[in-house]
């Protein structure tokens, strides 16, 4: 259909090749042949697919690290977009889908998309968390620290970290060890350049509690080390919450409107993946397509924080964007808490 078309169009103009397959000995087939850059799934094809239909489908493409697209509808029901979320997606492009939308897309994959740097103000924060494995669960520090806008270093062991610096190349901006006088262990196994790498970087020792359960409470400490204001988005606060989003980012035209699926949502903020965000300290306006209801919610936020694509290098971290709710009026604000609530935790 007409997402078939904008694809052709907009791959063609970057000198890529466009290809269709429905069926999925046709996918395998296609995917045996080329490397894609830029894989767009139709949302009744993961419903055809089932369970497991889109997990499978990122499998095949492999080492190419393509991200896969969903392309969603009004009617695309909750169940897909939740299926979609937990699979894998990382965009959300809505029908009519528009030539301009996937060239956006092509052209960040292909590095052609320039961007001004971030001001020191909103750049991102590199954490190295020693002593956890990754962001294994919804209300642990990893996961809130990465939907607060910091880039993520895991390491599985306090005894790994110093290699984990080592791989990574740059000193990060802060240190999070998990476990009683753990600190020393990292030291202890630092080389001469982990050593020169963590020389004067700040650190913070934990417990496993506190990494966990109770990793809440250490966020506005955490906040203050790396000079980030961070409570207002309320990441402690929020739900799973999967909506395709339209936002609209001012520009010289007007607004430059674009698309995006959340996958969170708080009190105080939206959580959106794409990989072409707003500028993070821009003003955007949200267009939220609930698929339970049908309803098409606007508000105005701030790009709190901002992750356009690029090659993550080992760093840990979402494509899109924290969006804080501005100027939202309590009616809409109960709306949306109501929302919240009447969403299952995990």
């Amino acid at each position: 259909g007409e997402a078939w078309l904008a694809l052709s169009r907009a791959a063609r103009a970057l000198g890529c090749e466009p290809v269709q397959a429905s069926l999925p000995g046709a996918v395998s087939l296609e995917l045996s042949r080329a490397r894609p850059r830029l894989v767009l799934v139709h949302w009744r094809q993961v419903q055809e697919r089932g369970p497991g239909g889109l997990s499978g489908l990122k499998a095949r493409v492999g080492a190419s690290g393509a991200p896969v697209i969903l392309v969603a509808e009004p009617e695309t029901p909750a169940e897909v977009l939740e299926a979609a979320d937990a699979e894998g997606i990382e965009d959300c492009l809505l029908a009519p889908v528009a030539e301009s939308a996937v060239r956006a897309r092509l052209s960040a994959l292909l590095g052609a998309r320039v961007l001004p740097a971030a001001s020191e103000r909103y750049s991102p924060r590199v954490v190295l968390l020693a002593g956890a494995g990754g962001a294994r669960t919804w209300a642990g520090l990893g996961s809130l620290l990465e939907v607060s806008g910091h880039h993520l270093l895991y390491s599985a062991t306090v005894e790994g970290a110093a290699a984990r610096v080592e791989e990574h190349g740059a000193a990060p901006h802060l240190l999070v060890v998990v476990g009683d006088g753990a600190w020393g262990g990292v030291w202890a196994r630092a080389g001469t350049v982990a050593r020169s790498l963590l020389e004067g970087v700040p650190s913070l020792t934990v417990t496993a509690a506190e990494s966990g359960r109770s990793a809440a409470t250490l966020l506005p400490r955490i906040h203050a080390m790396l000079s980030r204001e961070g409570a207002s988005l309320r990441v402690e606060e929020r739900v799973p919450f999967c909506c395709p989003v339209e936002f609209g980012e001012s520009g010289p035209q007007g607004l430059a409107w674009t698309s995006g699926v959340s996958f969170a949502l708080s009190p105080g903020g939206l959580f959106v993946r794409t990989l072409v965000p707003a500028r993070p300290g821009s003003s955007v306006t949200l267009r939220i397509h609930l698929p339970t209801t049908g309803e098409r919610l606007e508000s105005h936020g701030v790009v709190a924080w901002a992750n356009p694509y690029a090659a993550r290098e080992g760093l840990c971290f979402p494509h899109g964007m924290g969006v804080r709710f501005l100027g939202m009026g309590p009616p809409r604000l109960m709306h949306l808490r109501q929302l919240c609530q009447a969403t299952a935790s995990p």
